[in-house]
């Protein structure tokens, strides 16, 4: 298994401001930077909610590590923050291979 660049693929429910949103992460103890277009979580390698501005786009979720187990580690980290806030939301992490290697949501109806 290539172990090596895995990626995140995830939505909200509903998108909260982008405010909201750093208020959640902080209270649960992650550090953030807030930037005009995002906000990037500091406690993750890399993990961001991204294109908040209202007229690029919708928001989404940008998030790569170098291996397998630490966007595992990451995106449940960012995953438990959600839901100690209530945002209901899902993350797919796959490996570098593309293989889907943990499902992480909250409140999300499985896939049939």
């Amino acid at each position: 298994m290539n172990d090596k660049f895995a990626t995140i693929s995830g939505e909200l429910s509903t998108w909260p401001s982008k405010e909201e949103l750093a208020q959640a992460l902080i209270a649960a103890g992650l550090r953030v930077y807030v930037g005009r277009y995002s906000v990037r979580v500091e406690d993750c390698e890399s993990f961001s909610f991204e294109q908040y501005g209202g007229d690029i786009s919708e928001p989404c979720i940008a998030a790569d590590a170098e291996t397998t187990e630490v966007m595992i580690k990451d995106g449940q980290l960012v995953s438990d923050a959600l839901v100690a806030a209530g945002i209901r939301h899902r993350f797919e992490v796959y490996d570098g291979n593309n293989n889907l290697a943990a499902y992480l949501h909250h409140n999300w109806p499985e896939e049939t």
